[in-house]
């Protein structure tokens, strides 16, 4: 039924939203900021508990959302408990603080009158208190959301039983809601194998970015200077690593009378300690750390790179990833070098006039940093109604008539 406004109402449970600091939180705020004609309701938990990182400019466009965000608080002990490093639950450590999320969820569902529930992830724990509401609102419909693999992601370890009970969990998600939304056709692949049943009920909407926080006009962006501004934004983890990109700038050719600057923004990595030392003797080259920064100020440095770089993690096959930040990179209108395996990422970048190369092999990488700083990456190539397939309105517009069939 509709809310007294006449507009339809949606509870939202996630465990990331602004201000706390992460990529899946700022996903999430664009799209439920800019979904027209509906009250949007969010259940996170309370600030700190995710990330220790708080961005309170994001915070407060977050909360410029139509309705209320409601941020559950946990006991000390179980705030400690997740912090402790590798902690081996799947499928993951939020699956702690369900219980109270879940009594504030079911608590807002028997007070309010919501038309449905949508659940996010990451973190998939959030999927699990939808499974229990729809155990107990069975006439609600229930959207699930999701950003990442559950079980079979390739970064993560099995660990004996967790692994296997987590695996039953996601099976009873992906049969319980009523629509299941990925943001890349290979993600819903990865998760619905081919079953009918899940297919039809399974649709595709990509990350967004939003327009009205970018807040360059075009003729304030880096222009023609004798420095190739090259900007990295984001973290190294695991098989994801700086080193291939650092030994291709040793190696790259600039031309006479030109620079190459590389500045990278986000969580600190080892193979930044030399950094001040490895071109004393180079004065064309330079690469900078200048840490993490607050969105808002990474969107606008964006927009003043005359090149942005994304690093992807090396493998086989064609990788169906879509990061958050090739879809912020898309909202700033800058060239875009990729270091990326085939796939989602690499289809992206060539679509919007990026340059590719493959993230294993310095060579490829050290020939499209020169083509680069030739002037030969250009972003008037970008093909304007793709961008468009990204923007938040669109995307939101498309989530707010699935949130119609349902209701």
């Amino acid at each position: 039924m509709a809310a007294s406004s006449g507009m339809p109402r949606v509870l939202v449970i996630g465990y990331c939203f602004p201000p706390s600091a992460s990529p899946e939180a700022f996903v999430t705020a664009k799209l439920l900021k800019n979904i027209k004609d509906c009250e949007v309701d969010v259940v996170t938990l309370a600030d700190g508990n995710v990330s220790e990182i708080l961005d309170h400019e994001m915070g407060r466009y977050a909360d410029g959302i139509n309705g209320k965000v409601y941020r559950v608080s946990v006991p000390k002990y179980l705030q400690r408990l997740t912090r402790m490093p590798r902690l081996p639950l799947r499928p993951d450590r939020w699956s702690l603080l369900n219980h109270h999320v879940l009594k504030t969820a079911a608590g807002l569902i028997e007070q309010g009158n919501y038309d449905c529930l949508i659940t996010r992830s990451q973190y998939h724990s959030a999927h699990l208190v939808g499974l229990k509401i729809k155990a107990k609102f069975s006439d609600l419909p229930w959207v699930a959301c999701f950003s990442d693999p559950w079980s079979r992601a390739d970064h993560q370890k099995n660990v004996t039983f967790f692994s296997a009970w987590s695996d039953r969990q996601e099976k009873k998600v992906l049969a319980a809601a009523d629509r299941l939304v990925f943001p890349s056709s290979g993600l819903k692949n990865h998760f619905i194998n081919d079953l009918p049943e899940l297919e039809t009920k399974s649709s595709v909407l990509p990350h967004s970015f939003d327009t009205e926080i970018y807040k360059l006009s075009p003729e304030t962006r880096g222009g023609g200077d004798e420095t190739l501004l090259a900007r990295l934004f984001g973290s190294f983890y695991g098989t994801r690593s700086p080193d291939v990109l650092f030994a291709a700038i040793d190696q790259m050719q600039i031309p006479a009378g030109r620079k190459f600057r590389l500045e990278l923004y986000g969580p600190w990595h080892s193979a930044y300690d030399d950094l001040d030392e490895r071109y004393a003797a180079d004065p064309q080259k330079s690469i900078i750390y200048q840490g993490h920064i607050p969105h808002l100020e990474a969107l606008n440095k964006m927009q003043q790179a005359h090149l942005l770089l994304l690093v992807d993690a090396p493998g086989k096959g064609k990788s169906f990833y879509l990061p958050s930040k090739i879809v912020d990179y898309i909202g700033a209108k800058r060239p875009v070098l990729a270091l990326c395996r085939e796939g989602l990422i690499a289809d992206i970048t060539r679509k919007i006039g990026g340059v590719v190369a493959d993230p294993a092999d310095v060579n490829d990488v050290r020939r499209a940093l020169e083509m680069c700083a030739a002037k030969q990456c250009v972003y008037s190539d970008i093909n304007m109604d793709f961008v468009q397939e990204f923007e938040a309105g669109n995307v939101a517009g498309e989530f707010r008539s699935l949130i119609e069939e349902l209701i």
